[in-house]
């Protein structure tokens, strides 16, 4: 169902949850039309937008109470091109309301990837649509997409495809008699206006283009791990989390648990259970198909500050982390930098990279190991985990470095922490 986002100093509103549809090319009246009868019988409003690589979709919606077509743009259409593609973004709206947008090849957002939901509905989804490949992941905030929206320039506004150019069959045959005496001049109007048109296709696609470069140049101005939570911070949060986690329910056994960082004011808990002696109908979460087991997840408060803006450079970061695993007793696997590669297009590559950091933990590790974690610099938590069977707590993160050579934006952080 379709939604309305407004934001403080931007005029008119902004509509989330359409169903977008791939065009091979720009799509006529009749087409878009067809469309929205073929997406349901309430159906009617509509809008195309074509990316800055030419990606031609339509997006369509029920009517929304209290508005009017014109005055909406559709927010995944704007925020499209904010990121590298493939990219996913899941931003928390208010309360248990989040939205999900994905996007692909074109800066085109896939079918099914403009969603209003739950945290729970919208994980599912996500799941679905990492199996398709590789993607970046964005999460964040209203003010994020405030911030965003703001770039909307560009971007049609909707409208009501059922109605407008579709008169009476008395006023087409008169029409056709006009049309009739006026052809010589009628051809040359109609072939001035599709010059006119496709120029102003054109200057509209190169100021996204050139948008487009400009956002890619301020994100890398953005410290990514700067928006990310501490692991001090995240790990308290994790061990609140844990607490009030109940090990048995119903003659079902907690089996697995991970807590995941969602938002700057949520964590994600998802839990793994076995059959001990229960039955389904006393199943927490979602049943497996062998009936032995069951999977759940949920939320759990958190609230987390914009961290440190300090980095390492790769071999600099590759010994801190290193010394905290001998300094501490724990496993560790760390991946290899990745290499350096050409930039695509016009767009720079990011002067810093992430490495993986798998640490194994003989404890909790709020209980004493994970007191060091901060000294890492450029180290961010993304998962705690614990295995019932093999009585192990595993965390993994990411080991942002700086790039041989490269400097970090330092100025550019500030802009990040004031966004919260």
């Amino acid at each position: 169902m379709a939604e309305i986002l407004s934001f403080p100093g931007l005029k008119g509103g902004f509509a989330i949850g359409l169903s977008w549809l791939h065009e091979e090319a720009q799509p006529s009246k009749g087409a878009l039309r067809a469309s929205a009868l073929e997406l349901g019988r309430n159906v009617r409003w509509g809008v195309v937008h074509e990316s800055a690589e030419g990606a031609v979709q339509s997006g369509f919606c029920e009517p929304i109470t209290g508005a009017k077509p014109a005055g909406l743009k559709p927010l995944a259409a704007i925020v499209a091109s904010q990121h590298r593609q493939p990219w996913m973004g899941l931003f928390h709206l208010q309360g248990s309301r989040y939205w999900y947008v994905a996007v692909r090849q074109g800066h085109a957002v896939i079918s099914g990837g403009d969603r209003v939901g739950t945290l729970e509905e919208l994980t599912a989804v996500r799941a679905h649509h990492r199996a398709l490949g590789e993607w970046t992941e964005v999460e964040g905030t209203l003010r994020d997409l405030a911030a965003m929206a703001r770039t909307s320039k560009g971007v049609s506004a909707m409208r009501d495809v059922l109605t407008g150019p579709w008169k009476s069959t008395a006023y087409v045959a008169a029409a056709m008699v006009g049309t009739a005496s006026l052809a010589g001049g009628g051809w040359y109007w109609y072939d001035q206006q599709q010059e006119a048109e496709r120029e102003a296709q054109l200057m509209r696609q190169r100021a996204i283009a050139a948008a487009q470069r400009a956002n890619e140049a301020a994100r890398q101005r953005v410290l990514p791990w700067v928006e990310e939570a501490a692991p001090a911070a995240f790990l308290q949060a994790c061990r609140r989390a844990w607490d009030s986690q109940a090990l048995a329910e119903a003659g079902w056994t907690l089996a697995g648990w991970h807590c995941k960082p969602a938002t700057s004011t949520t964590l994600t808990i998802e839990t793994n259970w076995k059959r001990d002696g229960g039955v389904a109908a006393n199943a927490p979460g979602v049943l497996t198909s062998d009936g032995n087991q069951a999977n759940a997840s949920s939320n759990a408060p958190a609230a987390f500050l914009p961290s440190a803006s300090a980095v390492n450079s790769v071999a600099q970061a590759q010994r801190s982390m290193w010394t905290y695993a001998h300094g501490n007793g724990v496993g560790l696997q760390l991946t290899t930098p990745p290499a350096l590669l050409p930039s695509n297009g016009n767009a720079p590559v990011d002067p810093w990279l992430a490495m993986t950091a798998e640490i194994a933990f003989g404890a909790p590790p709020w209980l004493g190991a994970g007191a060091g974690l901060d000294a890492v610099p450029g180290l961010r938590l993304t998962e705690v985990s614990y295995d019932a069977a093999a009585q192990t707590w595993k965390g993994t993160g990411k080991l942002y470095a700086m790039r041989d050579g490269a400097s970090p934006p330092l100025a550019a952080h500030h802009n990040i922490g004031n966004s919260r």
